[in-house]
């Protein structure tokens, strides 16, 4: 539910959180530029919302609006009883730093957060490395607070045999890359079990594409509470994506960011790529939910030398950023026990980081004048 209420209205606000709170919900303030705030009800509201009439009459109180869709929490277009739109804006996810510099993720800002590291931590050297990599292409480009560390400790595998990671001691390498570095990491979390051992760790999680539609574990993230990276299902239509993100929003967490990650079908067993890039979801996201949306162009090509050419196709539909495995150096793709052939090598992703600022601050203005002029921004 979203309520707008008149700026300096405390003791509203107060009795607007102790209804929330009474429900299971949670309560966001998002200060406006005129004489409103919007007031956030975030969670499962129906309990909250069957007081509407008493939420109405509350001092300041101007408007409340219950979201009609499926995915209430997220949606980009609400509309009351009487059916009024009401256009929210785009969300901001905040991971924070060791180094005292936050990422921002989404509202619009054409920021684009670079995601980048190994499949999977397998030495303290390996990880070191590339960790030391990835910081000096920040700090080459004066971007030090857009970049951050992936690595998955916990690997789900299509076959029971194959290296499935290192567990918590990947995490402790992880751990020690940060801690070096500064710079916070996104891992995948694949049992609702370990979500608090791992959240205690990592500084974002992530729910990969074979957990898209495992609603135990999206639960379990939603209240466990830190950033998420939802990964679009490689099965699922852009719908059940949303729902997907709704589990955890349901929860009372909404720092979700979107991922698309490529479809399987028919078209990807020609040995040209991996999974089908379906760029337009990342458009249509961008509509239909408040959620920042990233790219993965690793797993859309599983070939380290189409990666460049799929992140820069997916800049033209504004995303928000990127998730990108690499290697450290070419050499270690021999080591690499999962996914080496679709993992770019540090060197070659710094002249993409570049490619993709060229690309932010001569192209990207263009397209939202295109955007604004069509009104699909």
């Amino acid at each position: 539910m979203i309520i707008e209420l008149e700026r300096g209205r405390q003791a509203t606000l107060d009795q607007i959180r102790d209804l929330a709170v009474r429900f299971g919900n949670r309560v966001e303030l998002s200060e406006g530029t005129g004489v409103y705030d919007t007031v956030h009800i975030i969670g499962d509201s129906r309990e909250f919302a069957s007081r509407e009439s008493y939420i109405l009459g509350l001092p300041g109180v101007r408007a409340a609006w219950q979201p009609t869709g499926g995915y209430k929490n997220i949606a980009r277009v609400v509309r009351g009883n009487e059916g009024k739109a009401l256009h929210r804006e785009r969300r901001v996810v905040e991971v924070k730093g060791l180094d005292g510099k936050v990422r921002r993720f989404g509202g619009g800002n054409g920021k684009h957060i670079f995601v980048c590291g190994p499949d999977s931590p397998q030495t303290l050297e390996q990880t070191l490395t590339t960790a030391r990599m990835a910081r000096e292409v920040g700090e080459k480009f004066g971007i030090l607070d857009r970049v951050m560390l992936r690595g998955g400790a916990f690997k789900p595998r299509t076959r029971p045999t194959d290296w499935r990671g290192l567990g918590m001691k990947g995490i402790a390498i992880m751990d020690a890359a940060r801690e070096e570095t500064g710079l916070p990491y996104v891992t995948e979390v694949m049992d609702h079990n370990l979500v608090e051992q791992i959240g205690a760790h990592a500084d974002m999680l992530q729910i990969g594409t074979r957990n898209a539609q495992n609603f135990d574990l999206l639960e379990a993230v939603g209240r466990f509470g830190k950033p998420v990276i939802l990964k679009r299902g490689f099965g699922n239509e852009a719908e059940e994506w949303f729902y997907s993100a709704e589990y955890i929003a349901n929860q009372g967490n909404l720092d979700i960011v979107l991922c698309e990650r490529g479809m399987k079908t028919l078209y990807t067993k020609g040995g040209y790529c991996r999974n089908q890039p379906d760029l337009n979801a990342c458009t249509h996201a961008r509509k239909q939910t408040i959620l920042p949306i990233i790219f993965d162009p690793s797993h859309v090509a599983g070939d380290h030398r189409i990666v460049a050419e799929n992140l820069m196709a997916a800049c033209g539909h504004l995303v928000d950023g990127s998730i990108t495995e690499t290697v450290h150096t070419e050499a270690w793709r021999r080591e690499q026990l999962c996914d080496a052939g679709q993992a770019l090598v540090m060197d070659q992703y710094a002249i993409l980081v570049e490619a993709v600022l060229e690309y932010e601050a001569h192209v990207a203005p263009k397209m939202k004048t295109i955007l604004r002029m069509l009104g699909t921004d």
